[in-house]
């Protein structure tokens, strides 16, 4: 990012002391003042996964056919583009290995670095290749560069996502893919429900989310660091269940209801005509800059 004091832009939200403005140097929104990486370093190190997201790892096993699901056409849509059935990839932010998993499954090389102890800890038990670490390419000198980069709910964590990109594009083999995945923040669905039910902007959490995109803004963000955009696609957007009247916002157990009815929907039809429908549906709000996840493929020029 640029220096503290050049983040200038109109307010969109403020909670907890902070500000999120359309930041008009970065070309997305953040939030305002950032915070040190030396302070996100040590959270994503010893809190996330333990503190804040205590069940995320006993959730990732419940949910393995459903993410086996989103992973497998991510995969899918990369060896179309690619035009081979597998390769190398990197998964940056990996989390419990849950995306490396599915690509071992499906012959893939896979290699995943992640902050927090307790997750990648998990992910080796797996038999995955996992660092431990905060991504650093140095880590990666003298490896052969990888075929994909894949960024799942990472870039609004971190303090420099421009950084991040960057540094990851260098990793990549000529025409190589880096794949990222955002939540789609202050989009259309969002703001009708703060403009017509009163509901107050929840996506902001700025102990957690510094940045926020939406498809035009991570697509740009890749764009001026010479990577070019090829495949937008999305996920199932839960706002349309607080649309029709069910607020799992202020209900988890209803929460966990329409987790598992948004679950039922993806797998059903990815069983169906080779999952193409699915891929549609999302390519399809993706178009339309709709759905939670912003998930952006971009190639290196060759």
């Amino acid at each position: 990012m640029t220096s503290k004091n050049a983040h200038l832009g109109p307010i969109l939200a403020s909670k907890d002391g902070c500000d999120v403005i359309d930041c008009e140097a970065c070309g997305f929104a953040h939030i305002k003042p950032l915070p040190s990486e030396d302070d996100l370093a040590a959270f994503y190190r010893d809190n996330f996964y333990t503190v804040e997201k205590p069940d995320y790892l006993a959730a990732s096993t419940a949910d393995a056919e459903w993410l086996s699901v989103s992973f497998g056409q991510r995969y899918a849509q990369f060896e179309k583009l690619l035009g081979r059935s597998s390769g190398r990839v990197l998964d940056i932010g990996c989390g419990p290995g849950d995306f490396l998993k599915e690509g071992d499954e499906r012959g893939w090389t896979v290699t995943g670095i992640e902050p927090s102890v307790h997750a990648s800890e998990f992910a080796r038990n797996r038999g995955l290749d996992v660092y431990t670490n905060m991504f650093d390419p140095d880590i990666f000198k003298g490896q052969a560069p990888f075929d994909v980069i894949h960024m799942s709910e990472v870039l609004e964590h971190i303090a420099d996502p421009t950084k991040l990109i960057e540094q990851a594009s260098r990793l990549l083999a000529p025409g190589g893919l880096i794949c990222v995945s955002v939540p789609n923040d202050f989009n259309g669905f969002q703001n009708c429900l703060v403009e017509q039910k009163d509901f107050a902007p929840w996506w902001v959490v700025p102990d957690h989310h510094i940045n926020y995109f939406n498809f035009n803004s991570i697509e740009a963000l890749l764009q001026s660091s010479g990577l070019e955009p090829c495949h937008r696609t999305t996920n199932f957007p839960m706002e349309l269940f607080l649309l029709m009247g069910d607020n799992y916002r202020e209900d988890p157990a209803l929460g966990k209801q329409l987790h598992a009815k948004r679950k039922a929907f993806d797998i059903t039809l990815s069983k169906h005509e080779g999952g193409q429908n699915l891929r549609l549906f999302y390519e399809a709000l993706g178009a339309a800059g709709l759905g939670r996840l912003a998930i952006v493929t971009a190639r290196k020029a060759i």
